[in-house]
């Protein structure tokens, strides 16, 4: 795993969410992960390798931001949507 280089295969690749009080990382099988990994399926590789330059790389890249907003906006509209 390289934190540089997106890779489709590396699950540190995917997103991921803290739980704010034990502070660990969400299993893959928590119901709001499942939901954030149905997007996640449903975005390009284009989308993907965008939104590792904003996560992992820091990118401020006016078009990164622009799409990568609209992947945590589907996120959020999935979580909400089924709770």
């Amino acid at each position: 795993m390289s934190r540089e280089v997106f890779d489709d295969n590396c699950p540190g690749c995917r997103p991921a969410i803290l739980d704010p009080i034990t502070k660990r990382v969400l299993p893959e099988d928590d119901p709001i992960m499942v939901k954030m990994l149905e997007v996640w399926a449903g975005t390009t590789l284009q989308e993907r390798e965008m939104y590792h330059r904003v996560m992992c790389l820091n990118s401020r890249d006016p078009l990164d931001l622009f799409i990568v907003r609209g992947i945590v906006e589907r996120f959020e509209a999935k979580v909400k949507a089924n709770r």
